[in-house]
């Protein structure tokens, strides 16, 4: 399968090529993947801690040594770079390096285990060297991946998974389009299995660039995102890299 750079549009690279600005003393965790400096907040990109805001009265595993993560490597952040536009609540999504080492305070986390990877921006470089540094992390079960809460999901066995953001592989039986939406199906009744989603606007932009969905039958996959009860466990993919392709001989 071909896969070439996907650019994320104009946005995302004005956005990372914005001047970078030093992180300022005073910055406060508020989650492995949240901060302050003052009133502004911040979201490290690219990266998903467990979770700051919850329905459940209790925080959620490894919350708090995710958070304590994060406020230990102020002393060495250095410089902030947008990485994104800002959120509807004006959060800032950025990106923030080290001081005096090519790493950003991104994959020091994942490297640690403390966070997991999430991907959101265009810069899919630095995805998947956030992906090669998790894959370490999990198969030495390192911070939250020695928890069940963040176990990898079988796509057969994934009711469980439905409610969180979380990874599940399976090989996929099934990849078409229906309708105004594209499915990789995981199993053989479509109503209780694992589904990937994407729609027809991104599948078609995907693509595009170097990316489709229909090659992927019989391939063997790691998927990661929010995972909803529609007809089973399903994920609406938004990032093309949200897919890790496991057995790469099987795609042709």
């Amino acid at each position: 399968m071909r896969r070439r750079k996907f650019l994320a549009g104009a946005a995302a690279l004005s956005f990372g090529s914005a001047k970078a600005e030093t992180l300022s003393p005073g910055a406060q965790a508020l989650s492995g993947d949240r901060f302050t400096i003052g009133e502004q907040e911040f979201i490290l990109a690219d990266i998903m801690a467990p979770p700051l805001y919850t329905l459940s009265k209790y925080p959620p595993a490894y919350f708090e040594q995710s958070r304590s993560a994060l406020q230990h490597l102020f002393p060495d952040a250095a410089e902030i770079n947008d990485a994104l536009p800002p959120t509807r609540w004006n959060a800032r999504v950025v990106t923030v390096g080290i001081r005096e080492s090519a790493q950003t305070l991104q994959e020091r986390l994942v490297q640690s285990g403390a966070v997991r990877v999430a991907p959101q921006s265009g810069d899919h470089e630095f995805v998947k060297r956030l992906y090669a540094l998790e894959n370490v992390a999990r198969q030495n079960g390192v911070g939250l991946w020695s928890y069940a809460a963040y176990r990898v999901f079988d796509a057969l066995n994934a009711a469980k998974s439905i409610g969180d953001y979380n990874l599940i592989e399976g090989r996929v039986v099934r990849a078409e389009k229906y309708g105004s939406r594209f499915y990789l199906n995981f199993g053989d009744d479509f109503k209780t299995d694992f589904t990937a989603t994407a729609t027809s606007t991104l599948y078609r932009r995907w693509v595009k660039a170097g990316f489709d969905l229909a090659t992927l039958k019989d391939a063997t996959l790691r998927v990661r995102g929010y995972v909803e009860p529609i007809n089973g466990p399903s994920i609406d993919m938004k990032h093309p890299l949200q897919v890790e392709l496991l057995n790469v001989e099987a795609v042709t």
